[in-house]
């Protein structure tokens, strides 16, 4: 399967969904998704966005790679990549021995003005998952969620909203 001529030109979405069933059927692809996802081919981050389609059908055969997209949070700048990882990642339970560098890239991006709304939700909703296995930061996710809603989008409130709920 040459999955650079099925992501280029972009597909629509039920096309990826297609694509993702037929990766699902044929598990063998999903390395090759992968190796596809961190290069530094000029479309890659289409490969991010088929992995979340993948993860749709069987999230069993994307969980292997959420520790690698953890690995990679840290340094990476591409904010198509970055959402798309961390909304798989906020998808499942965080491993007990996640790095620090990881959840202060998850503050960063968290109260930095110009993050994507998108990318900004999902990073909170990590870090809220992480305050289950570590309370100590509950307060601090709540000032910063409180702070930043006051300049947020609807979604974003909304979703700040919930966690705060929950934070208390």
């Amino acid at each position: 399967m040459d999955l650079q001529k099925l992501l280029d030109p972009f597909p629509i979405k039920k096309e990826a969904e297609l694509v993702a069933q037929s990766i699902a059927k044929d598990p063998k692809h999903v390395n090759q998704l992968w190796e596809w996802c961190i290069s530094n081919e000029k479309h890659s981050w289409r490969a991010t966005w088929l992995m979340d389609k993948v993860y749709d059908v069987d999230p069993n055969l994307v969980r292997p790679y959420i520790p690698k997209m953890i690995a990679l949070i840290p340094t990476l700048e591409n904010e198509s990549k970055q959402r798309q990882y961390l909304k798989l990642i906020s998808c499942e339970p965080l491993p007990k021995d996640i790095s620090g560098e990881f959840i202060n890239r998850c503050f960063d991006l968290l109260i930095t003005a110009t993050t994507a709304i998108a990318v900004k939700v999902h990073a909170m909703q990590i870090l809220y998952n992480f305050s289950i296995i570590e309370p100590d930061i509950k307060n601090e996710l709540a000032l910063i969620l409180e702070e930043q809603m006051e300049h947020g989008t609807a979604g974003f409130c909304a979703r700040a909203k919930k966690l705060l709920k929950a934070l208390r």
